[in-house]
Order: C-alpha cells, then structure tokens, then sequence
C-alpha cells in the first residue's frame, strides 16, 4: 500500500497552457481528485486526455464534513489525493485550508505543486510596490463592513491586493477614493485570456474606468498602492485637495463640468461643495488658458 500523500495542485487560470509539466504528471497518477467544481475539473481532465479518475465535489458548504470522510479515506486505503480548485491555487481564497489542517494533524504528507495564480500574475504585472503586499481576500460586501475593512488598511503598511466580483467592483473603488484620495489601483480581469486587461491609474481613474465598462463579467483582482501618506489621510482636506489636482487636469484635457461631477461624485462631498469647488477651478483654468 502507497502512503497516503495530498497533492495541492495549481491549475491554470484561463490559458491551459499554464499546467505545469508536474501538474499535469500528477493529475494524472493519482488516485482521485477533490475538486470544487467536478463539472470544471472534467473539461480540463478531458482536455488532457486524463480519462476514469475519480472526482468528488469539494466546496465551501461541505467543506467540514468532506475534510474528515475524505481523510479517512486517504489513511485507511493509503490513497494518493490531488485537490484542485476552479482555477489558480488551491486554499487562496478557496477551500482546502481545513482539509490540508486535518491531514497533517493525522499524519498525512501534504505536497504542493505550485503554478497558476491569479494574485502573484497581477502582482507581478501591476507596476506597483511588491516589497510588502497584504493579501484580503474577497471584500465584505455589506456597506458598513466594506468601509471599516478598508480604513483597517491604514496601518498595513503594505499594498493591498484582493478579489472582488465586477458588479460590486465600482461601490469598493469608490470607498477606496473616499478614503485614500490619493491611491493607485491595478485591475486585472480575464489573466492569462485573449482579451486580458491589467489597468494601472490613481483610484478615481479607475472608479470612471469602471463607469466606462458597458460589460464587466466575473472576478477582478485588485491590487491598491495606497501611498506614501496613507496613515495620514482622514478625508477631509485631503479628498479637496486630491480633486482640485485631478479636477485641474480633468479641465485641461477638455472635460466638461458635468463630467468631473460624476467622476467626483462618489467622494462623500456636498453636491454644492463639489459644483463650487470645481467651478472655481474652471475659471482658474480658463484665466489661465486665456493669459496663455
């Protein structure tokens, strides 16, 4: 009898050509597979022509009580497991954690087999400070809890880096702009596809990039520098100064008033402190074109 091994196993992201050689050799020796989604894991199975392995559905809902049925399993028979997830690495921000924890704790010898990620792709493509990155996973999605997670980020010290799905992509860019006016964001969507994007701009750009987007399916990875002086930043005299800088440029480029309204609107300003603000910026700029 095999001892009893658990191989975590990255598989690709959208591109398949992204399995690595050892992912896909252990794919196809062991015994069975715990996946998230057994209808995903079977077209990649069939794609590469790994046929009559056993597949058991794993996911969050079951995920305490298949973590003892499948440990059980494992030591008794002395089986060899690959746990996959959808897509990327298992146990980041998917399940597994448990089941890894009670395999060790019962002796069970836990490999992993690393490879596709969709949170190292995007941190390696960004173009934003990687020395000391923060990693949050999915963000609350109830109001008072998505505000308080991210002033929570004041003190990180640390780009932040999470996923988020696109329909609530635009209420989390703009709690991120009320609170850090002076951040820059990455998103990446579709990694690794034909039609993948990785945009890197200042937090309010992005909050009008996602206006902009007629269609946005899916999840995004977000990954958010927050600035030299985030731990100072509390509203305020920072969001008026942080739009008079962008509003100046806004103007300069031939944006009109109407459109900075909408692009500033979701800062936490009056209407009527924002319209004045930014029609006194206008006329600033106007005078200043006409000296010019």
């Amino acid at each position: 009898m095999a001892d009893p091994a658990i191989f975590v196993v990255a598989t690709p992201i959208g591109n398949l050509d992204d399995l690595t050689p050892r992912g896909l050799a252990t794919l196809r020796h062991v015994d069975l597979i715990a996946a998230e989604d057994t209808r995903n894991t079977r077209k990649l199975l069939t794609h590469f022509s790994i046929n009559g392995k056993e597949l058991i559905s794993y996911h969050d809902h079951i995920e305490a009580s298949r973590s003892e049925q499948l440990v059980s399993r494992i030591k008794a028979q002395g089986l060899t497991m690959a746990l996959v997830s959808d897509a990327g690495t298992p146990c980041v921000a998917d399940p597994g954690y448990r089941l890894i924890r009670l395999a060790k704790q019962n002796g069970i010898k836990v490999h992993p087999v690393p490879g596709a990620s969709a949170l190292t792709s995007l941190i390696s493509a960004a173009g934003l400070p990687s020395d000391r990155v923060m990693f949050v996973g999915f963000l609350p999605t109830k109001d008072s809890d998505l505000r308080r997670e991210i002033q929570s980020w004041k003190v990180s010290r640390s780009s932040i880096v999470f996923f988020e799905p696109t329909r609530r992509l635009e209420a989390s860019l703009r709690v991120i702009a009320d609170i850090y006016p002076q951040a820059e964001v990455s998103i990446g969507r579709e990694l690794t596809k034909l039609y993948e994007e990785i945009e890197t701009m200042p937090v309010l750009a992005a909050v009008d990039w996602v206006q902009n987007h007629a269609i946005l399916k899916g999840e995004a990875v977000v990954m958010v520098f927050l600035g030299e002086q985030a731990e100072d930043v509390s509203g305020g005299d920072s969001v008026l100064a942080h739009v008079s800088n962008h509003a100046r440029r806004g103007f300069a480029e031939g944006k009109s008033l109407k459109d900075l309204l909408k692009e500033f609107g979701g800062l936490g300003l009056q209407r009527s402190e924002l319209y004045q603000l930014l029609l006194e910026i206008k006329e600033t700029v106007d005078n200043e074109e006409e000296r010019t």
